[in-house]
């Protein structure tokens, strides 16, 4: 394997960050995606974020969710109940609307405490549509019915924008988990959520092996909301993204 060089991935970090902010900024994503990543073997994008707390989640409600007409919006998700365990409901999920050129299918986990309150919500992004067999007699039972009502009311927040019809299903310690990874060409979907006037500033780096690296990357805009955005990355020899791990620091 090649040795890349410290020089070299400062090269590769400061242009991967301009051109991804030009691809944000015109949606042209493909051949973006072409570009920098080893798409014929099998490269993958990991999105992985975990918060607690009522404000924490509104805040990514509000700030990183599309919501009215931004985007291209509005959006929906269209949930199915698939079996509920101890007061757990398992559903498999389908974003679509907005700027996204398909679908965006999941698995949602969506726990409730004894208030019926929402406790625990975990996502996991699938690359394609899941073959789940639900249960039917789930999602007529009275948390199935719950669990729908809620769906019902997260749909009418994308559709005003007003997250205080989220809120008030919620436990004020809920907590957030969102895990996706996509391999291949299906690395532009996550690209398709990055809010067109979001953008990335390179701020430091590691390299913590010859072919992977820990870059600081901050950003600004993301509907409004700053943070950090950890990068982690592993280069094929000729330097193509083979493994790129992202998650939030808000």
């Amino acid at each position: 394997m090649s040795v890349h060089t410290s020089d070299s991935i400062q090269t590769f970090l400061t242009d991967y960050t301009n051109e991804l902010n030009a691809a944000v900024a015109s949606r042209a994503f493909p051949p973006f995606v072409q570009k920098w990543f080893a798409v014929g073997e099998d490269c993958s994008l990991t999105f992985s974020h975990e918060t607690q707390g009522l404000a924490n989640a509104v805040r990514l409600w509000d700030h990183l969710l599309p919501k009215g007409m931004e985007e291209g919006a509005p959006r929906e998700v269209l949930q199915w109940v698939d079996r509920i365990e101890d007061g757990r409901v398992y559903s498999h999920r389908q974003l679509q609307g907005g700027n996204a050129p398909r679908p965006l299918y999941g698995l949602q986990q969506t726990q409730f405490d004894d208030r019926t309150l929402i406790s625990e919500i975990k996502i996991e992004s699938v690359q394609d549509e899941p073959r789940i067999e639900s249960d039917p007699e789930a999602a007529r039972s009275r948390l199935g019915r719950i669990f729908v009502a809620f769906a019902e009311a997260f749909n009418e927040f994308f559709m005003s924008g007003d997250s205080d019809l989220v809120v008030e299903w919620c436990s004020p310690d809920i907590k957030m988990a969102i895990d996706s990874t996509f391999w291949g060409m299906g690395v532009i979907m996550p690209h398709n959520r990055i809010a067109k006037t979001a953008r990335f500033t390179l701020e430091g780096f590691e390299q913590v092996a010859d072919d992977r690296v820990v870059a600081q990357v901050s950003f600004v805009d993301w509907g409004g909301l700053d943070g950090m955005s950890p990068w982690e990355l592993a280069f094929t020899p000729d330097l193509k993204v083979r493994e790129l791990v992202i998650s939030l620091e808000i």
